[in-house]
């Protein structure tokens, strides 16, 4: 999906280096090297910049790292980016890293730091996945000239690796504002209520069910598309909701 992002690869200046800052390394860097293998398809793709407080985390993934060309960089367990003097952040990634130890107002006021930093118009993906990277639900936020737009939500399930898919597997990925309000009424209760009924029209056919259920959700009128294989995003009019407090 970030292949989409043309501000991500444009050259507009040359006297500063564009990056993406990865942050949190997690217990090995497979995901991150991931998403450098998916960027590095476009041969202006920005720096990418693993970012990690934990100096042992960051030393273990430093050689491997290196050989995909992914800078290993040690926080100091801010939220502030390590980026040097000639570098500008085009996007970033941070997933995991509000799923716990922070409430709903703390990562709101993490997550907004973090925006601060980036690029007008840079998109931030933030939120929660498996282990394996196999499972997960983001954020797609952008910066604006108004703050942060919420523009979207991303969902992530690799159906060969999970031997089948439903969409309360998720659940337990959402953002973690959306976690704390998912009940009844709200907008993304309601929509998980109309997606579950369109995965039980077609969880009996051949193929990937988590497609046919993007498929079946969006001729029924909900604002899903298929981005890549086992990604699915809902684009609501005027973004998504605010959680209630």
């Amino acid at each position: 999906m970030l292949l989409r992002e043309l501000s991500l690869f444009a050259d507009d200046e040359p006297s500063t280096t564009r990056v993406f800052c990865d942050i949190g390394l997690g217990d090995d860097a497979t995901t991150t090297l991931e998403l450098a293998a998916a960027l590095q398809q476009d041969a202006d793709a920005p720096l990418i910049v693993a970012c990690d407080a934990d100096a042992n985390r960051c030393a273990g993934a430093r050689e491997a790292c290196a050989a995909a060309g992914v800078v290993v960089r040690q926080t100091d367990g801010s939220f502030t980016l390590p980026l040097k003097w000639d570098e500008v952040c085009v996007g970033t990634r941070a997933m995991n890293v509000f799923r716990s130890g922070y409430t709903p107002v703390e990562a709101a006021r993490g997550i907004n730091e973090l925006a601060a930093q980036l690029e007008p118009g840079a998109p931030m993906i933030e939120g929660s996945c498996s282990r394996t990277g196999d499972a997960g639900v983001a954020h797609v936020l952008r910066r604006t000239d108004d703050g942060l737009a919420r523009e979207a939500l991303l969902f992530t399930a690799d159906i060969k690796r999970r031997r089948g898919f439903a969409p309360l597997a998720l659940r337990p990925y959402l953002p973690r504002d959306l976690r704390w309000s998912f009940r009844e009424g709200s907008p993304v209760y309601e929509f998980w209520l109309r997606w579950t009924e369109a995965w039980k029209a077609v969880r009996k056919a051949e193929g990937d069910v988590f497609r046919a259920a993007c498929d079946e959700l969006r001729r029924r009128g909900d604002a899903v598309e298929w981005v890549d294989d086992g990604l699915m995003l809902w684009s609501p009019p005027g973004g998504v909701p605010v959680a209630d407090a």
